[in-house]
């Protein structure tokens, strides 16, 4: 990770700290995916509505890999395949992502979004974590 990106080492600010990790629009989107949509593969990640390309996805998630937000194990199918899941870290972003997900949501108001989340968007903040860690948990022991 080239370091002029990086304030942590110039800057008292957490929030500039924490933007090193997640500030870009294409590492809130995977975590978006892991977090809210079910995509764990690679191929998964290209096929998202926004279009992100293989370099920008590798980086992205080697830089999620880097810093312990997201971690992988092989995939059951094949070796060379790998499945991508958020770290204790990187589901401590959940309250984060829901409520930036939620004013987008309330902003947008589009109907193109899918169902189940839109479910998970027009109810209680509770109600969103417990369904969203719930999926996660049942996911990992699946694939854990």
């Amino acid at each position: 990770m080239s370091t002029k990106n990086q304030h942590q080492d110039r800057s008292p600010c957490p929030l500039a700290s924490a933007l090193d990790i997640v500030g870009d629009h294409w590492t809130l989107l995977i975590i978006r995916d892991l977090m809210f949509m079910g995509r764990h593969e690679y191929k998964e990640m290209l096929e998202a509505w926004e279009g992100i390309s293989s370099n920008i996805l590798s980086n992205r998630l080697e830089k999620l890999t880097s810093s312990q937000m997201i971690d992988s194990v092989p995939h059951p199918e094949s070796k060379r395949r790998k499945l991508y899941y958020l770290t204790e870290k990187g589901k401590s972003l959940l309250p984060v992502i829901a409520e930036l997900t939620i004013w987008g949501f309330a902003q947008k108001k589009s109907n193109k979004v899918p169902p189940h989340l839109k479910e998970l968007l027009t109810g209680s903040r509770t109600k969103l974590t417990k369904k969203v860690l719930n999926s996660l948990t049942k996911w990992e022991k699946t694939y854990l």
